[in-house]
C-alpha cells in the first residue's frame, strides 16, 4: 500500500523543483537619499508586445531612504522603479542579489523637472545609478550602447546617403564583436545584434528579406530584450494594415469580421513572401492587432476572438501569454478614478461624474494650439454641459502659472492642476500635448486620443450618440467577444 506522507513529500519535492525552474529569486536593495519617506512603485512589463504592465511591489522608502525588494523570474528583465516624477531603470539577472545606490534628488527643485517632458524622467535626465554589486550587466550594457551611439552621431548622415556604407557597417559589426568576445554575456550579444540589423537597414545595401532571415527566425526572437522588441515593434508596426499587397489587404476586413478565426487571418497573412514562417507570422499578427483593435471598419469582437485562438494554441508558450496579456489589455477599458482640487477648490473625481460623459484637455501656459482650444471647448461647454463634464489638466510648472493662464477668462468649467499626481500621466498614457481624452457615462475610456474642440468633437460625438441610440433595442449577447470551445 503506498504511504501517502511519501506520496505528499514527492509532490512537494517536485512542485519545488518546477517552480524553481520557472522562476529564480531576485534580491534587490536600494539607498535613495532625497526619497526618504517617499513610496516607489516596482513594475515591470508582462511582454514587450502586449505591453501589459504587473506592478511587483508598492514599497515607501525608510527614513535613511532605503527599500527592499524581491522579484521573480527566469530572465534578464528590464525593470522600473519610479519616485514621484523620477523613472529608475535597470536590467535584473535571475538568482542574483543587487545593492544600488542613486544619486542624491532634491524632488523640492522644480528645476529638475524640464518643461518640454511630459510624464516621468529617466535617469539619463538627472540621476545615475551608481556602480554597486549586481549591476556588472547594466554597466557592460551602457559601455556596449556608447559603441553604436557614437557610430551613428560620426556616419549617420553617410550610411543614409549611401558614401561607403557597407564598408561602414562592416567596421561597427567588427568593433561591437571584439567588445562582446571580451564581455561575453548573452544578453549583450543580442544587443550588438539587433543594432546591427538597424544600421544594416540604414545603409541601404540589405533588404526586407535580408533582415527577416537573419534577424528574425524562430530561434533569435528575443521576447525580453529590451531593444529587441522595440525594433521588431518598430519593423512591423502596421504592417498588415498598410505594407503587404493591396491584393493581400483588401480581403483583410471580411476575412477579419465573417471568419474571426486565427487560422483565416494566418491563412491570408501567409500569402505575403516575408510570412511564410508559422512562428514570425502569429507574432506578427499579434503585434499588430491592437493597431487594427482601433481600425474603422474592424471588428473588436472579431479580434478578441482571434486572440481566444492564439490564447488556446500549443504551439508557442510565449505567443499564448502575449494573446492572454492583450486580451485582458485591451478589453479592461475601465478608466482610472483620480481626485483633484480644482481651481474653485472644489474636489473633482472621475467616480463622482458616473452617469456623464467626461471630455478631459491636457495643456500648459506655453502650448498656443491648447490654448487656442479653449473657445472651442466653450462653445461645446454651452451646448452640451449637461451630459459632458468638461476638464482641463495643467502641465504647468505651478498652480500660479495654470491661473495667470486662463485670468480674465471666466470659463465656466473645471481647471485643476496636475502638481505630482503623475500616476494620471502614467494611467492615460500622456506623452504630448495636445491631448484630449473621452470617458463613457460609466467610467470606460472611448478614446485616449480624442478628437480636439476644433476637429469637429461636435459632429463626432452626435454621430457616437445616434450610433448608440440605433442600437438600444439589440440585445446584448452575454457570450460577445467569447470564443466558446
Amino acid at each position: 500500500m503506498n504511504n501517502p506522507k511519501i506520496l505528499i513529500l514527492f509532490t512537494f519535492l517536485i512542485a519545488t523543483l518546477i517552480g524553481n525552474t520557472i522562476s529564480a529569486k531576485t534580491n534587490v536593495d536600494i539607498y535613495f537619499p532625497g526619497a526618504e519617506g517617499k513610496t516607489a512603485t516596482i513594475w515591470t512589463y508582462k511582454d514587450l508586445i502586449s505591453l501589459k504592465r504587473e506592478v511587483v511591489e508598492t514599497v515607501r522608502f525608510d527614513e535613511q531612504g532605503n527599500i527592499s525588494f524581491k522579484v521573480y523570474n527566469n530572465e534578464v528583465k528590464n525593470y522600473f522603479v519610479e519616485v514621484r516624477y523620477l523613472r529608475i531603470t535597470f536590467l535584473l539577472e535571475a538568482n542574483k542579489d543587487y545593492s544600488i545606490n542613486i544619486d542624491k534628488v532634491d524632488f523640492s527643485n522644480r528645476d529638475l523637472y524640464p518643461k518640454n517632458v511630459i510624464g516621468y524622467l529617466s535617469p539619463n535626465f538627472s540621476i545615475s545609478i551608481k556602480g554597486e554589486q549586481g549591476l556588472e550587466l547594466n554597466k557592460e550594457l551602457d559601455s556596449l550602447k556608447l559603441i553604436f551611439d557614437d557610430f551613428a552621431s560620426q556616419n549617420h548622415l553617410s550610411l543614409i546617403r549611401g558614401n561607403n556604407s557597407k564598408h561602414l557597417v562592416d567596421s561597427l559589426e567588427e568593433t561591437s564583436s571584439k567588445y562582446i568576445k571580451i564581455h561575453t554575456n548573452p544578453y549583450l550579444q543580442t544587443y550588438a545584434n539587433i543594432q546591427m540589423a538597424q544600421f544594416r537597414k540604414l545603409s541601404r545595401q540589405y533588404g526586407d528579406d535580408y533582415i527577416v532571415t537573419t534577424y528574425f527566425a524562430k530561434d533569435k526572437i528575443a521576447y525580453y530584450n529590451p531593444a529587441f522588441m522595440a525594433y521588431f515593434n518598430a519593423f512591423w508596426t502596421k504592417y498588415i494594415d498598410t505594407r503587404m499587397r493591396f491584393s493581400i489587404r483588401k480581403k483583410l476586413d471580411s476575412v477579419i469580421n465573417v471568419q474571426q478565426s486565427y487560422q483565416s487571418l494566418s491563412a491570408l497573412v501567409s500569402e505575403d513572401p516575408l510570412l511564410a514562417d508559422d512562428n514570425l507570422r502569429e507574432l506578427v499578427i499579434l503585434r499588430n492587432i491592437p493597431q487594427l483593435y482601433f481600425k474603422e471598419g474592424i471588428s473588436k469582437k472579431a479580434l478578441i476572438n482571434i486572440l481566444y485562438d492564439i490564447s488556446a494554441s500549443k504551439q508557442n508558450s510565449e505567443h499564448k501569454q502575449i494573446a492572454i496579456n492583450m486580451r485582458k489589455r485591451l478589453e479592461n477599458n475601465t478608466a482610472y478614478d483620480f481626485s483633484f482640487i480644482d481651481s474653485n477648490n472644489d474636489t473633482l473625481s472621475l467616480s463622482s461624474q458616473k452617469g456623464k460623459y467626461v471630455y478631459i484637455q491636457l495643456f500648459d501656459n506655453e502650448c498656443i494650439e491648447c490654448l487656442a482650444q479653449m473657445q472651442y471647448t466653450n462653445e461645446l461647454y454651452e451646448e452640451f454641459d449637461d451630459i459632458i463634464t468638461f476638464i482641463h489638466v495643467s502641465l504647468d510648472r505651478s498652480n500660479e502659472d495654470m491661473l495667470n493662464s486662463i485670468k480674465g477668462k471666466a470659463y465656466p468649467w473645471h481647471f485643476v492642476f496636475l502638481e505630482d499626481n503623475y500616476s494620471f500621466i502614467n494611467n492615460y498614457q500622456i506623452s504630448v500635448i495636445p491631448q484630449a481624452i473621452l470617458i463613457d457615462k460609466d467610467g470606460s475610456i472611448i478614446d485616449l486620443d480624442a478628437v480636439q474642440p476644433s476637429d469637429y468633437f461636435k459632429d463626432t460625438f452626435l454621430k457616437m450618440l445616434n450610433d448608440r441610440k440605433g442600437n438600444l433595442n439589440q440585445q446584448n449577447n452575454p457570450m460577445d467577444g467569447i470564443r466558446v470551445r
